[in-house]
């Protein structure tokens, strides 16, 4: 999705619902922490929530430097999609550089429910010595 209409899309359920609890948050960062660190693909994961209502949730994450930034953009819209998002209302949008990714996502729990959004970046970590097959 292009990031304009996915700004208007998020600013629409801003202005139609509230954000996610703080315990909704809590969970939801707990959650995108273990799947991050679970996944294989990072060598640092760093997870929050905020009360900036364009990134209730942020994570900051290093990639692998030998994974291609399509293979990582990838495994976090899988991640989102499968185990993040609340089920009734989703979007997002995906922004890859070389050696960056930038995952932004918003999701409404019902028709009535609060709304949460999440910022994710990932940098591709530095080739070291240790990193070298």
């Amino acid at each position: 999705m292009q990031l304009m209409h996915f700004h208007t899309l998020r600013s629409g359920v801003q202005h139609n619902a509230s954000p996610a609890t703080e315990r909704a948050l809590v969970a939801m960062e707990r959650i995108l922490r273990d799947l991050l660190n679970g996944s294989g693909l990072f060598d640092s994961v760093e997870v929050e929530h905020t009360d900036d209502p364009d990134q209730l949730v942020v994570a900051l994450c290093q990639f692998r430097p030998n994974l291609s930034d399509d293979r990582v953009a990838a495994a976090i819209e899988q991640l989102w999609e499968e185990r993040v998002r609340y089920p009734f209302w989703e979007i997002h949008t995906l922004r890859t550089d070389d050696g960056y990714v930038e995952f932004e996502g918003a999701t409404r729990e019902s028709i009535v429910g609060r709304y949460a959004t999440v910022d994710l970046v990932a940098q591709r970590a530095p080739l070291t010595a240790q990193s070298v097959p």
